[in-house]
């Protein structure tokens, strides 16, 4: 806490405070499915499938071990801190972990120096920024910094075991969530949220197996068609509430085949 007010006493001013809460968008759920779907169809396919499920694992530990630590974050315990808060418990980062899984994809796929410091600077100012915020102690950040980089090991080692039998790991994966989650007392509507989100994915890439790399243009279009749809799914999912396993479904699948794929097919 005492680094927390010291960084605050020496940096803190109005146009910093609105600049890192800006930054509190990087550490959500729309962010991540917007650097996926710019991954996946601007840069190269079999990286964005591998991001897609590396930020599943990633929320499913966080989600465990926040559910075991419980511990509080700065701006809970002392509000004067908190220039935003949450409510959920602070260790490990979760933003940490992200910074950690994005910046480690970028310095293990691309071998060009520049994106490789971008991405670097990338990760050190999401880390910053949760810190200077209040809603992270440095020691939540060195946690979710050592949890995204055993992700980053699955990353490397562990998908390319999976990839062998991709088909049948893809349809296995949302009910082996499902059940992690029941068992770790995830929260009912998280679980079947990721259950329909990650099967509707599966169901796409098997649908979407044989693809050819289309055109910028049209690979531009693929991102926009893809996140446009995913957004107005959101917004159907808030307007019927009861059908959004439907909505969670229809996401997934739209991010894997419909919005893309089936666009690009549809144009050649």
């Amino acid at each position: 806490m005492q680094w927390i007010q010291a960084l605050h006493s020496a940096l803190r001013v109005e146009w910093l405070d609105q600049f890192f809460r800006l930054w509190d968008f990087v550490d959500t759920g729309y962010f991540a499915i917007l650097i996926i779907t710019c991954v996946w169809y601007l840069w190269d396919r079999k990286i964005g499938i591998r991001l897609f499920y590396l930020m599943i694992f990633s929320l499913m530990f966080n989600q465990i071990l926040k559910g075991l630590f419980e511990w509080p974050r700065p701006c809970q315990v002392d509000p004067m801190v908190g220039i935003l808060c949450h409510p959920t418990p602070g260790f490990p980062s979760g933003a940490a972990q992200s910074a950690v899984i994005y910046a480690g994809v970028v310095i293990l796929e691309c071998k060009r120096w520049l994106w490789r410091f971008l991405a670097l600077g990338f990760a050190f100012l999401l880390c910053f920024s949760r810190v200077y915020l209040g809603v992270h102690y440095p020691s939540d950040i060195l946690g979710g910094l050592v949890v995204g980089g055993v992700l980053l090991g699955v990353y490397k080692k562990g998908f390319p075991l999976f990839e062998k039998k991709w088909k049948r790991a893809a349809l296995l994966f949302p009910f082996v969530l499902f059940g992690v989650g029941l068992l770790f007392d995830f929260s009912y509507g998280l679980t079947l949220h990721l259950l329909f989100t990650t099967f509707g994915v599966g169901v796409g890439l098997i649908r979407g197996e044989k693809v050819k790399m289309p055109s910028l243009r049209m690979r531009l279009c693929q991102v926009g068609c893809v996140y446009g749809g995913i957004v107005a799914l959101f917004f159907a999912s808030r307007t019927i509430p009861s059908l959004e396993i439907i909505w969670n479904f229809g996401s997934g699948y739209w991010l894997s085949y419909l919005g893309g794929n089936w666009l690009a097919r549809r144009a050649e």
